[in-house]
């Protein structure tokens, strides 16, 4: 199969990924019907082998495994059955020359197509600033703006590495041609629901009628008093709890999505003071890639921020956020109660069985005698 397709989908983040890598993983064998492998065998696996291809293994924290997950790609390549298969990864983006030449050789059985999910600056801004607070961080919004705009423009600040289109297409290009790299835009507020979708699927040659479209939101937004309220808890934290394989499940995944998720607050806005400066890299973009030659899924105005994604308001008031921390308690205690319920009801039922009524009559045998 040395003409079959290998679409790599790398990011960008904040730009739908997680929601499209849901649908993907629960389609695996319909996707299969139509043509299309997920490699390697699950999310969790291509989230090993990122680390690994961008050298990112920590042996400490992480599952041996991911030590050779790059030298087992190409057998997973290899043994892969359909014309296309699809790696799906958003943190790939970032990758260095020398991570792309050892990424790209594990894959040269197939012909490498670049998938690049984009989103308006306007709404991947807020979104990037409350990932790092999902991450455990605690860097205030004001302090993210201020750092974001005074590091605009270094190719490989840590603020930019997944924002900067042009550089992160300057740099892959190198490697895949530009009539292979196909970028996915999301479309603007109010579009359908499933547009965005419909564009990936579009790229990868699938048909998304026949899909499982239904998805349990994993990575809720939230607010942005909900989002102050993480950011002081977050800085409360000891650093030992902050670590990805701690904070992951109970900061981010319980109390991020579930409970502060839940209160639906109003969205993070960019301030208006930056708006010039917003909409003024986000035009640079838009002409990079027009002058690029790639493939484009949307409309380049997609890219520009809408007159909503800004603000006049001003910061969150401590009255705000101490709301949202009793709204937030009275969730986690709910939480909480219902499972002390549920396993009570458990052991209430559990004693009204025969082994249950025999264990009560042994142990009151036990203590008369």
């Amino acid at each position: 199969m040395s003409d079959a397709r290998l679409f790599l989908h790398i990011g960008l983040l904040k730009t739908g990924t997680s929601y499209l890598q849901t649908v993907m993983w629960q389609n695996v064998e319909e996707l299969h019907r139509q043509g299309l492998d997920m490699v390697p065998g699950s999310k969790r696996d291509t989230f090993h082998l990122m680390l690994k291809a961008r050298d990112r293994y920590k042996p400490e924290v992480d599952p041996p495994e991911v030590a050779t997950a790059l030298e087992r790609l190409p057998g997973q390549v290899a043994a892969a059955t359909s014309d296309r298969i699809l790696i799906t990864e958003e943190s790939l983006a970032p990758a260095t020359p020398e991570q792309i030449e050892a990424l790209l050789a594990a894959c040269s059985a197939r012909e490498v197509h670049l998938i690049v999910t984009l989103r308006d600056l306007g709404r991947q801004i807020p979104s990037a600033w409350q990932q790092t607070l999902q991450a455990g961080m605690s860097l205030t919004y004001r302090g993210y703006l201020r750092r974001l705009r005074r590091t605009e423009g270094e190719l490989h600040n840590r603020y930019w590495s997944s924002k900067d289109v042009a550089a992160i297409l300057d740099r892959w290009v190198q490697y895949v041609p530009a009539e292979r790299i196909h970028l996915v835009l999301v479309p603007p507020p109010g579009a359908p629901h499933e547009e965005l979708l419909q564009r990936f699927c579009r790229v990868v040659g699938v048909d998304p009628e026949r899909l499982d479209r239904e998805v349990q939101r994993s990575n809720e937004s939230v607010g942005r008093v909900q989002a102050e309220l993480l950011r002081r808890v977050n800085a409360a934290l000891e650093p030992e709890f902050q670590a990805r394989e701690l904070y992951g499940d109970i900061g981010k995944r319980y109390f991020a999505v579930r409970v502060l998720g839940k209160q639906k607050g109003e969205r993070i806005r960019v301030p208006r003071e930056l708006e010039e400066w917003t909409r003024e890299v986000s035009q640079r973009y838009v002409d990079a890639i027009a002058a690029g030659g790639y493939q484009v899924e949307g409309d380049l105005d997609d890219l520009l921020p809408r007159d909503e994604a800004f603000t006049d308001e001003g910061k969150v008031s401590h009255k705000q956020v101490a709301e949202a921390a009793v709204a937030a308690l009275a969730r986690m205690l709910s939480d909480d109660m219902v499972k002390l319920r549920s396993r009570k009801k458990k052991a209430r039922a559990r004693r009204g069985t025969p082994t249950g009524m025999l264990r009560r009559a042994f142990g009151s045998a036990r203590r008369l005698g």
